[in-house]
């Protein structure tokens, strides 16, 4: 399941920021709460092998943009396979943001959210593809 991820947003010039903020950083004025799915494009990310204090060896952190257009660093345990572009998942954990990519479960998931239920032919084509995959996985593990 894809988490939520408090974000405010300016009512002036529309500027989403995570996490939220209580002025916007361009115009003097209050933001607006918001609510994001935590899902969204690694734009760009480092590994660091000797991380300071505190923190384990390697530590990935990674700058991710939102669907809803915040964007913020994320600190990431699995680095194999991370690319520029890669869809992953956004979790907070006391105050910290941490990322892990999103299989290809949780992106159908979030395309057939996007998609709504206009109910043309792809979407019920997406449906009936979710459907079977999640009912078939359930089966193995349940």
């Amino acid at each position: 399941m894809i988490e939520q991820i408090a974000a405010s947003r300016c009512p002036r010039c529309g500027t989403v920021v995570a996490p939220p903020a209580r002025l916007c950083p361009h115009d003097p004025v209050a933001m607006e709460p918001l609510q994001l799915p935590g899902a969204g494009e690694v734009v760009s990310f480092t590994t660091l092998h000797s991380p300071p204090e505190g923190f384990r060896s390697p530590l990935t952190l990674a700058l991710v943009q939102l669907e809803g257009g915040a964007c913020f660093v994320c600190h990431g345990a699995e680095a194999t396979g991370l690319r520029i572009g890669a869809r992953v998942a956004i979790e907070a954990i006391d105050g910290i943001y941490y990322f892990s990519h999103l299989g290809t479960l949780d992106r159908a998931r979030l395309f057939w959210r996007r998609a709504g239920h206009a109910g043309d032919r792809v979407n019920a084509i997406t449906r009936s593809v979710v459907k079977r995959v999640w009912k078939g996985r359930t089966r193995v593990e349940g």
